[in-house]
């Protein structure tokens, strides 16, 4: 029993004991922060030669994720929380498919560092209508063709190039890379090897004496 002094009616212990409450243990201090690991990543894109405002996207779109789905530890992230940010989203559908594609892409991030053990996004897609453009007809060519020079030789090698695409439809990226040897001049065929084509695959494709 403790000694007091009595001031009036207050009576007031010579020994106070403090009882100063102990914080909860962390139980998730060893679990990875969605901040700490997006640090690495954008370090690693840093690195890697990423310009800085794509890995300026990349936060802005994956944090607005992160907020919208109260999201904190990297283990935390779900299908469901994925599904629900883009449900929640008011924007456009090619919108969403861009969000998706950035979420994804960190995501897959995540993976390759270990740090997620199954690609579980791969499973979600946005379809979206794509407006199918219509093609060239051979009079919108006829009048290309009919402002060209072609007595010069810049203005034979377009038309050449111009009637070239045209006919077989290739990119004007393989078109840069054609050479003689892919040309069959006795059968009148491309032979593209799958060094010129963005699948890598070959393909033979017919040309005409007009090409």
């Amino acid at each position: 029993m403790f000694k007091s002094r009595k001031h009036g009616v207050f009576a007031v212990s010579e020994e106070v004991v403090v009882s100063i409450p102990v914080g909860r243990k962390d139980k998730r201090r060893d679990a990875l922060t969605i901040s700490d690991a997006l640090e690495t990543i954008y370090q690693q894109m840093r690195i890697s030669g990423n310009h800085p405002r794509t890995i300026e996207s990349y936060s802005y779109i994956f944090n607005q994720f992160t907020d919208m789905s109260l999201l904190k530890y990297v283990d935390e992230i779900t299908i469901d929380s994925i599904y629900s940010c883009l449900d929640n989203l008011q924007v456009s559908a090619s919108t969403k498919l861009i969000r998706l594609k950035t979420i994804k892409a960190v995501l897959s991030n995540f993976f390759d560092n270990g740090w997620i053990k199954e690609k579980f996004w791969n499973n979600i897609h946005i379809k979206i209508d794509k407006e199918v453009k219509k093609g060239t007809k051979e009079s919108d060519i006829e009048k290309l063709l009919s402002v060209i020079d072609q007595s010069s030789f810049i203005g034979f090698r377009d038309m050449a190039a111009i009637k070239l695409m045209y006919t077989t439809g290739i990119r004007i990226r393989t078109l840069g890379e054609l050479r003689e040897s892919h040309i069959d001049f006795d059968s009148l065929h491309l032979n593209l090897d799958g060094s010129t084509l963005k699948n890598h695959k070959f393909l033979k494709l017919p040309i005409n004496e007009r090409a």
